[in-house]
């Protein structure tokens, strides 16, 4: 058999994390660079992936054949763009590929929820291979473009890192509906291209994550120098508490005073602008 390969984009939440757990909604972009999983006949082993991931458990509660799998993830395990929701991913689309199954998105979630306490949001992101809106109450999914020409946008590694899983599973409740009306409030916002009611969700979701104190506190540090650049117009931490990853929303024009910045921080690597 000849080796198959699959393969998708690193996800960051936009704005969403915490409101798609509670029966709400995300949006989840998908930028360079991508994760691989490359299967090879040969011995049955899973490499590059941890043991009790969801990737794992469904690996080990599913028949695979004689096939050698192995992931590799490009950011070299530092965490924060979705190397845990990229393997169970990638693994189920062998998965289909190997039982010729059509894709059936409750199906897949339903798989995701057997080994995770996660949304699933960013597996389908990462599924579809795109940017996309997604609703958790009815496992709605929009793909989404970035529409708004006098922006772009950056995403920064920092040097924290939080089991998510882990943090998942001990998170308690937490009400999330003015959280939802801020996502469908960016919703809106792409549906026509306003910048400033782009700016003003994205800020207003980002703070009341601080409200609730899900936001590392190494996180609002960084964002608020941050917001002191030079043509940065918003800034969030994104995911488990706000910790792995910071997006910054700039004019477009003034994206090389952020890369100047990013080079002499000691706390924030650029991995996508």
């Amino acid at each position: 058999m000849e080796s198959i390969t699959f393969s998708c984009g690193s996800k960051t939440f936009l704005v969403g994390e915490y409101a798609v757990l509670f029966r709400g909604s995300a949006i989840v972009l998908i930028t360079p660079p991508e994760f691989k999983l490359i299967a090879e006949s040969g011995k049955s082993d899973l490499i590059g992936v941890e043991k009790n991931s969801p990737a794992y458990l469904f690996y080990e509660s599913h028949d695979f054949g004689n096939l050698s799998i192995s992931f590799h993830d490009p950011h070299s395990e530092s965490g924060g763009f979705g190397a845990s929701s990229a393997q169970f991913t990638l693994l189920y689309k062998l998965y289909l590929k190997l039982n010729r199954q059509e894709f059936d998105i409750n199906a897949f979630l339903g798989e995701y929820e057997k080994t995770s306490p996660g949304s699933g949001a960013d597996c389908v992101a990462q599924y579809f291979n795109h940017s996309v809106f997604f609703d958790s109450r009815i496992n709605k999914v929009e793909k989404i473009d970035w529409p708004f020409q006098n922006l772009s946008f950056a995403i920064f590694k920092t040097t924290n890192k939080v089991a998510t899983h882990l943090h998942l599973r001990e998170l308690p409740f937490v009400n999330t509906e003015d959280l939802q009306k801020l996502v469908l409030g960016v919703r809106k916002s792409f549906s026509g291209s306003d910048e400033k009611y782009f700016l003003e969700n994205v800020h207003a979701f980002s703070n009341l994550l601080r409200k609730k104190n899900l936001v590392a506190e190494q996180t609002v540090e960084i964002v608020n120098n941050l917001l002191k650049i030079e043509g940065v117009k918003a800034a969030k931490g994104c995911g488990a508490l706000s910790a792995d990853t910071i997006i910054v929303i700039l004019e477009k024009q003034k994206e090389d005073v952020l890369i100047n910045y990013a080079e002499q921080s000691w706390s924030l690597k650029l991995i996508h602008k």
